[in-house]
């Protein structure tokens, strides 16, 4: 039985018992008015063919009886495991009272049939727990299931009991194939075109289930027309298969615990997994691509870019006097300002640039899609950042000190030292060559004549007209960061 019906719908606020605040007025108006033609169709013809039908015997009623108990004993039993295979089923969803519904209608009459459809629907809803107009719509698409097959099943020629021959006892075969594939088509068809009809951009492969969910299915009707025949000619039939079918979804619920639990476990470990690799790419002083973690990205980020392309300025960056900082000041001092100097490129990059620690003093930044005249302007912007630094730490004997950054005015008087400042090397692919590695190379020479020059300056590699060192550091406003 297909209950895969969907509420992808906010709610109405309000009494639902009064009609006007029904969820079923929140939906599109195709699909309420598809929902209301399809009851109103079910119901009507339902009706015609009880009252049509013959009167049920005093036999038909103790089947009706004992169909009746199977699906309690059934639905009471099975309730937690079948609470836990609907939470853990991500579509349709595939239960065992095809088993008694389908049973129902190969052995009964039309009253008794549509008894026993209206009696498994009053158990499943404690267990669904869907909105009414879901409800009422799974339901008829089930009782309209069921009355088909339960004319198949009335107009095949084929006695129920068994003709005596080979041929009499085929034709009952397929006669049963042909309403449970019948049962089985209708069920899919209303309730994947209502979630059709309710998500117009939804696919109807969705609603299809799995084959495992399939397979099932296959079973089930299976046993219900085994059952059905049974009923036949033997009215406790029901109550010998109720034990199997409710040892069967209780081992259905289990598998689907773990299976959970397993998806569960399997979701942690990819989690766990991927933030294993982000540290083992991440510097965790500055919060930057270590020197393995740089390479993989980076490499791949101008590969991308070269074969499309577009250019990638790289520049290399090298803090001026470090060692005189961890000398001075000491080592917590000195990891202050790296973890400084990583927040201001975090910050001041795009998102698609990559910036690493390659080791000690020495960062590496790749800006994608950028030509050189427009990386050295970057550059130069994150020179005078980091020149404005005002970094609070401790120095060697544990004292409060605030390094500051040497574009910063001098304040005298103040025990602050004027210690922070970065030259940087600045080169282009495919200009100053064709892989990371080349380019790499040379913005590293280029920052080797800035630190020549004066350090606290930017360089453009040779072998461009931009090659040029940029304009000495001008005075910008102090940035305060506090650290232990």
């Amino acid at each position: 039985m297909r209950l895969s019906l969907t509420d992808r719908t906010a709610p109405r606020s309000g009494s639902p018992r009064s009609p006007r605040r029904w969820e079923l007025w929140s939906l599109r108006p195709a699909a309420v008015a598809y929902f209301l033609l399809a009851e109103g169709l079910v119901v009507v013809v339902a009706v015609l063919l009880v009252v049509r039908s013959d009167s049920p015997s005093a036999a038909d009623w103790l089947r009706f009886g004992a169909l009746a108990a199977a699906v309690t004993v059934h639905l009471v039993v099975t309730r937690r495991a079948e609470e836990s295979r609907r939470n853990a089923s991500p579509g349709p969803h595939i239960d065992l009272t095809s088993v008694w519904t389908f049973a129902a209608a190969v052995a009964l009459p039309a009253g008794p049939a549509v008894l026993v459809v209206l009696w498994v629907r009053v158990l499943i809803q404690p267990i669904a727990r869907r909105q009414p107009f879901r409800y009422v719509f799974s339901s008829a698409s089930i009782l309209c299931s069921t009355l088909l097959a339960w004319g198949v099943v009335r107009l095949s020629p084929a006695p129920l009991g068994g003709g005596g021959s080979v041929l009499a006892d085929l034709g009952l075969a397929l006669t049963l194939a042909v309403a449970a594939l019948l049962y089985w088509f209708v069920q899919v068809v209303t309730i994947a075109f209502a979630l059709r009809t309710v998500t117009p951009h939804s696919r109807l492969t969705e609603f299809l289930g799995s084959r495992e969910d399939n397979v099932l299915e296959v079973a089930t009707l299976g046993a219900g027309a085994v059952l059905g025949a049974l009923v036949t000619t033997h009215w406790v039939g029901p109550l010998l298969l109720v034990g199997p079918i409710v040892l069967i979804g209780s081992l259905l619920g289990r598998a689907a615990e773990r299976r959970e639990h397993l998806e569960r476990l399997l979701r942690e470990e990819r989690k766990l997994h991927q933030r294993l690799a982000e540290d083992a790419h991440t510097d965790h002083r500055t919060g930057l691509l270590n020197a393995a973690g740089f390479a993989d990205r980076a490499g791949r980020l101008v590969e991308r870019c070269r074969l499309d392309g577009r250019p990638v300025t790289v520049l290399a960056i090298d803090l001026d006097h470090f060692k005189r900082i961890n000398d001075t000041w000491g080592h917590p001092a000195g990891n202050a300002v790296l973890t400084e100097v990583g927040r201001v490129l975090r910050e001041r990059l795009r998102p698609g640039d990559v910036a690493g620690r390659e080791g000690g003093e020495e960062f590496v930044v790749v800006l994608a899609d950028t030509p050189l005249a427009r990386g050295a302007v970057i550059a130069e912007r994150l020179r005078e950042e980091l020149a404005a630094l005002r970094v609070r730490t401790t120095d060697k004997h544990r004292n409060t000190v605030t390094l500051l950054g040497r574009g910063l005015s001098r304040q005298g008087g103040r025990p602050d030292a004027r210690a922070i400042s970065a030259s940087i090397g600045v080169a282009v692919v495919p200009d100053h060559g064709d892989s990371l590695a080349a380019a790499q190379h040379s913005a590293d020479a280029a920052l080797y004549r800035a630190k020549e020059s004066g350090r606290n300056r930017v360089q453009v590699a040779e072998g461009d007209v931009a090659s040029r060192q940029v304009p000495a550091p001008r005075q910008v406003r102090p940035r305060t960061s506090r650290s232990a």
